[in-house]
């Protein structure tokens, strides 16, 4: 009970400082069920959810089915089959948060050292002009050049940042085609052990059809 109610709460997803209270909701969510008689906590159940997903990681599915697992244990396998992508899908969306994070704020940095170094240069070269006694006609003609390099340096400077806009949305792109990708994946991984689960319980039922019959021969 405790994993199907983690796999549809996702408390494992909740937003850093939420974590504590996602966990403790989903206990009390539990201790309201009829069917669930123990007293938790957040600690306890997500204590209890940790041990369970660890044990998963070192669980082989083909080899249960060979050995015999019943279909409850087959069940819970295939719920924390589902856990485990979900918290791949989180961890991979925290990364992809924290790197899209690190390069917004890099960006940020690089635009204000190229307008900081852009502002200097033009104040030098302010200084330098101001130093020289020209006639007007010559400050004119060095005004309407430093303005024809000012307006060159902000259109690359504007083709520089487009760039980078188009760098990240590509990123972002990649990122949520990744997500589907593992949405389909995971969907079909779930088809899969709902037709092997599926196949359990036919070969189930014909054991028990069979010895049934056995059992019946023999009155």
């Amino acid at each position: 009970m405790l994993l199907i109610q983690a796999a549809a709460d996702q408390p494992f997803a909740a937003d850093k400082g939420q974590v504590t209270k996602a966990w403790q909701t989903l206990a009390e969510t539990l201790m309201a069920s009829d069917k669930f008689t123990r007293i938790v906590d957040a600690k306890k159940v997500q204590h209890r959810f940790g041990l369970l997903v660890d044990e998963h990681r070192k669980f082989d599915m083909a080899s249960s089915r060979l050995s015999g697992v019943d279909e409850e244990e087959t069940e819970k396998h295939m719920v924390l089959d589902d856990i485990l992508s979900q918290l791949e899908d989180v961890k991979l969306l925290a990364t992809a948060k924290q790197s899209a994070t690190s390069e917004d704020k890099n960006t940020v940095e690089q635009d204000g050292v190229y307008v900081r170094e852009m502002a200097m240069q033009t104040l030098k070269r302010r200084a330098e002009a101001s130093k020289v006694g020209e006639v007007s006609k010559k400050k004119a003609a060095s005004e309407g050049r430093r303005n024809s390099l000012l307006s060159t340096l902000e259109k690359e400077g504007e083709r520089e940042l487009a760039l980078r806009d188009k760098e990240l949305e590509f990123k972002r792109f990649k990122f949520e085609s990744d997500l589907k990708q593992r949405e389909y994946e995971r969907e079909e991984r779930k088809a899969e052990r709902e037709h092997q689960l599926a196949l359990a319980r036919i070969e189930s039922d014909k054991i028990s059809t069979l010895l049934n019959a056995v059992l019946e021969s023999r009155k």
